[in-house]
């Protein structure tokens, strides 16, 4: 591959970032040029839920200085991201169609489980070491201006992710009047902490992590304080949990000017520095670490691995779904939900799925998709039995997987919606508002998902798939087992109708009784 200038844009809640650079014929990157301008959008949103015109004229001032900049050096590929101030701003449509209008730039809105995906993919590039911290056990926390996020890693995968949304930025602006009226400011901002953080499952387990991972806007103010204070260069990975306290004490007994002064940072960033450690402190208090490993890198950092990724075409998929998996399958026992039977729909899906490529056109997102969709079907039911499917509609509407942007998310709510007896139709007011292509897809596997879960409708995980085959207009399910399958027989001529109409293809299903 010839070389390739890129760049990588993040429009974040405090501050805006770029980053272009080439990707060069060996793979490697070369940082050219790095941006930032603090322009604090989550001041606008966290106070009033919107971002206001004086404050979006700013961003598209400096953003079309940025396209500028861009031009000179010929970039011609790059990603320009938003984070939660757009994203939580009521007027966020506005916001994308006037950058849009004012600088040419194509502006997406990720969601959180995208941009802390981004986030994670930046500190596996740039933290030394990462396979051998990730196997022996880590929590990573990711302090942002607009909400918190804890993912936790055993044996080299993801067990968990908790979003909160209570970062540094947003704790500092609610709680803005008090800091200005009160004398007990820090003791203020302690309770509000605590009083939010309560309902992370981080909290109620005594698990002790062998690393601790600390991920902000503000790890690299912290880094460039303890270089002043030790008098060197270059900025360390490493820090002890008592320095770190240490540290925290200090600075919160000056003021925001002495900060500023003392270690020559801008006054934006030195008023974030003491939220952003607080919130740190509560997660190292229960994590029991000896130290904090604090990575030099960025979401705009990990923007640009992604970029690097999809230009090189490197198959990462089969890792990022892995973690994907795991985290729904956390989801699902929080709910309660019968894994034995989401497990084997899980399973019964994979393989319908991957036989049936000819017929369905459909690539691995969407198998990704599919899969999820058969972990979670029946999540409703922590709701309530009856009416199970649409509760599962919105619960899943409301979750964020890892990874996974809205539109996944809408899709995956759907397939599972019509898991039981609804279908997709004109008549369904939600469906019919997606785009047409969305339709489609989510038609193809909610054909899937139906006969999937009738083969296991009574729970009991009953048969064993041998094989799947298209055979004209026949695809013949060939399974065996030891037990009597009239229910699931029954279930599965019901629910395989809907496949018929799909795809024209007639599901039969042969069972083969051992003895």
């Amino acid at each position: 591959m010839k070389r390739q200038l890129i760049a990588a844009i993040d429009v974040g809640s405090h501050a805006i970032r770029m980053k272009i650079g080439e990707i060069k014929s060996d793979g490697t990157f070369k940082e050219l040029e790095n941006f930032r301008k603090l322009i604090s959008m989550g001041h606008d949103t966290f106070t009033t839920g919107q971002v206001c015109f004086e404050t979006v004229d700013l961003v598209c001032e400096m953003l079309a200085v940025f396209k500028q900049i861009m031009n000179d050096y010929g970039v011609k590929v790059y990603k320009a991201l938003a984070t939660s101030a757009i994203r939580e701003a009521s007027n966020r449509d506005y916001i994308v169609d006037q950058i849009k209008l004012k600088t040419g730039l194509e502006l997406r809105v990720l969601s959180n489980s995208e941009e802390q995906y981004l986030t994670h993919k930046a500190v596996k590039y740039g933290l030394k070491k990462y396979n051998t911290i990730i196997n022996e056990g880590a929590v990573i926390v990711v302090v942002g201006a607009g909400s918190i996020q804890v993912t936790t890693y055993k044996d080299g995968h993801l067990t968990s992710s908790q979003n909160v949304k209570m970062g540094a930025l947003r704790v500092k602006e609610v709680l803005a009047e008090i800091e200005l009226s009160s004398l007990k400011y820090q003791d203020i901002l302690n309770e509000y902490i605590d009083a939010n953080m309560s309902g992370l499952d981080f909290f109620s387990k005594d698990v002790i992590y062998k690393h601790f991972i600390a991920v902000s806007g503000e790890t690299s103010m912290l880094q460039q304080i303890i270089a002043i204070e030790d008098n060197v260069k270059e900025n360390i990975e490493r820090i002890s949990k008592g320095r770190f306290k240490k540290l925290f004490i200090t600075l919160s007994d000056m003021t925001m000017d002495e900060i500023q002064k003392a270690y020559n940072v801008k006054y934006g960033r030195a008023s974030i520095i003491i939220p952003s450690m607080m919130l740190f402190s509560k997660f190292l208090e229960q994590a029991k670490t000896k130290e904090i490993i604090i990575p030099s890198t960025s979401l705009v950092n990990g923007i640009i691995y992604d970029m690097y990724e999809q230009l090189y075409n490197l198959d990462v998929q089969n890792e990022v779904s892995g973690d994907i998996i795991t985290n729904a399958k956390v989801i699902a026992v929080k709910f309660g939900i019968d894994v034995g039977h989401a497990y084997a729909v899980d399973a019964y899906c994979t393989s319908i799925f991957d036989r049936t490529k000819e017929i369905h056109g459909l690539a691995d997102k969407e198998r990704l998709l599919l899969r999820l969709a058969a972990i979670l079907h029946d999540c409703g039911r922590f709701i309530n039995f009856e009416n199970h499917h649409m509760h599962g509609f919105y619960l899943i509407k409301s979750l964020e997987i890892f990874g996974l942007s809205e539109n996944d998310m809408e899709i995956i709510s759907h397939v599972a919606k019509y898991h039981s007896f609804l279908l997709p139709s004109s008549q369904d007011e939600e469906f019919m508002k997606l785009p047409e292509h969305n339709r489609v897809v989510i038609a193809k596997l909610v054909a899937i998902l139906r006969i999937s879960d009738a083969l296991d409708r009574g729970h009991k995980q009953k048969i064993e798939i041998i094989s799947v085959k298209l055979k004209n207009k026949e695809l013949i399910i060939k399974g065996q087992t030891k037990e009597y399958v009239n229910l699931e027989e029954w279930s599965f001529r019901k629910k395989s109708q809907f496949f018929q109409t799909v795809f024209g293809i007639t599901p039969v299903l042969k069972i083969v009784r051992e003895i």
